[in-house]
């Protein structure tokens, strides 16, 4: 086969130059960047592999953390977890072998994503979220996520999302945020009002409130800053008052 004869069969030549013409529309600072991303971005992306494993969290408790790849490279997330839960959330799968992690480890869940998830998420478009959380959420077949693990459905789900995120790169990845806006068929993006903790109760506490959090929320701030300032000296006045001095646990968030 001859080079023009390659050049045709591939169509290489107007993909070539397809590129450089929209590096030049976009006006890049840095075209063979952007070039080599518009290159990338023609090849239709799909999920390749998806491979877990056990890590341990910032607490040294076993978490599941998950490495997703498709043809844009790898994207790794793992799976949050906190010290106390409520009755309604879904179901952390651990071991219970108490002769390992306390009991904590996460071994199921991780044998879950590399045996059944994997199998199931192959082949898939990684922008199509909700197509995939459906997938894991049919597999599972449990109203809290008891036979797969909430924590291994969350970690695969969160890879999946930043997989998509690359998906809508122009010459640099799409910010996360973006793609989730996209997801849920928001435009106008604007920073949340800040939450700070005044009263903790629950298993993070020394008292017995049933309540998890007493907390401010400054809605009247004009701006972000504003908001910061409000909730950081409202706590501060109240630092020292009795109702944060009966023997509860006291939190800035």
């Amino acid at each position: 086969m001859s080079v023009q004869e390659y050049l045709d069969k591939y169509m290489l030549s107007r993909k070539i130059e397809d590129a450089v013409n929209a590096a030049v529309r976009a006006k890049t600072p840095d075209p063979v960047l952007f070039i080599s991303n518009h290159m990338r971005k023609a090849v239709p992306s799909v999920i390749t592999k998806v491979k877990a494993r056990q890590i341990l969290d910032s607490r040294g408790i076993p978490t599941v953390e998950v490495d997703l790849y498709t043809n844009k490279g790898m994207f790794r997330a793992s799976a949050p977890s906190g010290s106390s839960s409520g009755m309604y959330e879904a179901i952390e799968l651990r071991d219970g072998d108490k002769g390992t992690y306390l009991g904590h480890s996460v071994q199921r869940a991780v044998k879950n994503i590399n045996e059944k998830i994997s199998e199931a998420l192959i082949g898939m478009d990684p922008t199509l979220q909700s197509q995939i959380d459906q997938a894991m959420i049919d597999l599972d077949r449990t109203e809290k996520k008891g036979e797969l693990g909430a924590n291994a459905i969350l970690a695969v789900s969160i890879a999946a999302c930043k997989a998509g995120a690359a998906e809508k790169e122009a010459w640099i990845f799409l910010p996360l945020y973006k793609h989730i806006a996209d997801l849920s068929g928001r435009s106008h993006l604007i920073l949340p009002v800040p939450a700070f903790c005044l009263i903790s109760g629950g298993k993070h506490a020394g008292n017995n409130l049933a309540l998890q959090d007493i907390m401010i929320l400054p809605v009247g701030a004009k701006k972000f800053e504003e908001a910061m300032q409000m909730g950081s000296e409202t706590y501060h006045h109240l630092k020292g008052k009795t109702i944060l001095n009966c023997s509860f646990s006291v939190f800035a968030a």
